[in-house]
């Protein structure tokens, strides 16, 4: 709280930096804006995601007991910065900035600019995670290395060196992104997964016939073998999310196929893992055909990939759609939810009732000319959403749960469709302008 206090007076500067002159109801619609939307979209996806909604509901009733408290109150700051002669009162009953003012408002749009800027720059262009993979595959080799020699562990040792040929790999790749030449990256990840499926192949086969024919050796030291293999399944997971979204954002088809990558390596490691457990109780064959079945897996998408590449060659787009990032669906359909919550919440609080209203309500809230932080980080729920042309699809489930009843042209809300308000609006203090 404290430190949104004290920051609540950069939103107002920069408000009104670019807006020129707002009103202390405009500026409070602002400074609720970007916490609303957030609120309503984190409750709904929840609702998607969590199987057991029982700890949320009594999180939602805690808060309907609780009062509310603001992010920070904007008459309250408005007040000080007039004091501090930052901004002023004008004839029209409208804040403006005086030229104290205008140079802290430059001052902290420059900083978030320059903010996200770096966190483009440094985590979400193509360069950038194509880097940052290198990275986090030399250290994942630097340590399965190391504890393979520590160890004595041959498995480990073999898996190090397999995550230096990794981090080779991706540093051809990075240098292919970064130098424009990103179809010969994508060629280099395709071949390392050819690679790996034969390499996982061939030992899974080994080990099966070992079995079969001869008593297998133990693996060492499996406990380290368990922990070092579940920091490079959860690095693995992480990089396939990171890498899929980066991919999917900027339409890379190297950071998919590095994402494909990734995911056989989650594959990879819970085989070892798998193995070494197995290890424990004295059962050795195990992970072999688990590992049989995955490098058959490996190498269908890598030839998926390649059919991607041979598209691309003559000219086809590529579907970049069908890659979904982990919860994409739970994403897409929370949104809908925010949209649909939003519009029950106009016609309960505002009275808005018509469709044209109510896509006004929505695009106010959900595509704002600008709220500071949410525009500088380019962000904002109904960004490529046209509610215009998609309100029946928005509108229509409600009607069907009788959330909602038309009357001509206008929208009713039903008893149920005021519990569900009340159930996700419980603790919001915010109601639009009209």
């Amino acid at each position: 709280m404290k430190s949104k206090e004290r920051n609540g007076y950069r939103f107002i500067l920069m408000a009104l930096l670019k807006e020129k002159s707002l009103s202390l109801r405009e500026l409070e619609e602002k400074s609720n804006i970007l916490s609303d939307q957030f609120y309503t979209f984190g409750i709904n996806l929840a609702y998607n995601i969590i199987p057991s909604r029982l700890h949320l509901d009594k999180d939602l009733h805690r808060r309907r007991d609780r009062k509310h408290e603001k992010d920070f109150d904007v008459e309250s700051e408005c007040e000080n910065l007039i004091k501090k002669n930052m901004i002023i009162l004008n004839k029209e009953n409208k804040y403006e900035l005086t030229e104290k003012g205008r140079k802290t408002a430059i001052e902290s749009a420059e900083e978030i600019e320059k903010l996200a800027d770096r966190i483009e720059k440094k985590l979400l262009s193509p360069s950038a995670a194509a880097r940052n993979t290198v990275i986090v595959d030399f250290f994942l080799a630097v340590m399965k290395l190391l504890a393979g020699f520590l160890s004595g562990s041959v498995g480990l040792i073999a898996d190090g060196a397999d995550a230096t040929v990794d981090t080779v790999s991706a540093s051809l790749v990075w240098i292919g992104i970064k130098y424009k030449k990103e179809f010969l990256g994508t060629l280099i990840i395709i071949a390392m997964m050819f690679v790996t499926s034969i390499s996982v192949g061939y030992e899974s086969i080994t080990k099966i016939l070992q079995a079969i024919t001869s008593e297998i050796s133990p693996i060492s030291m499996p406990y380290l073998v368990i922990i070092v293999e579940g920091i490079a399944l959860i690095s693995a997971a992480i990089l396939y999310f990171y890498q899929r979204y980066v991919g999917k954002r900027n339409g890379s088809l190297a950071l998919i196929s590095q994402s494909i990558d990734s995911k056989n390596h989650i594959y990879v490691a819970v085989t070892i893992i798998i193995g070494a457990i197995f290890s424990i109780f004295g059962i050795h064959f195990v992970d072999a055909l688990i590992g049989a079945f995955i490098a058959i897996r490996i190498l269908i998408d890598g030839i998926g990939l390649l059919r991607e590449v041979f598209s691309s060659i003559k000219g086809e787009e590529i579907d970049f759609s069908k890659y979904e990032i982990p919860f994409e669906k739970k994403w897409h359909l929370s949104r809908l939810e925010t949209f649909r919550s939003w519009i029950l919440y106009s016609i309960k609080e505002d009275d808005l009732k018509t469709r044209n209203e109510l896509v006004t309500a929505l695009e106010r809230t959900f595509k704002p000319r600008y709220v500071p932080i949410l525009s500088e980080f380019k962000f904002s729920l109904g960004e490529d959403f046209d509610f215009e042309g998609e309100f029946d699809n928005l509108i229509k489930p409600m009607l069907d749960e009788k959330l909602l009843i038309k009357e001509g042209d206008r929208f009713i809300l039903t008893g149920e469709g005021k519990k569900r308000v009340d159930k996700v609006f419980s603790s919001m203090r915010y109601h639009q302008s009209k």
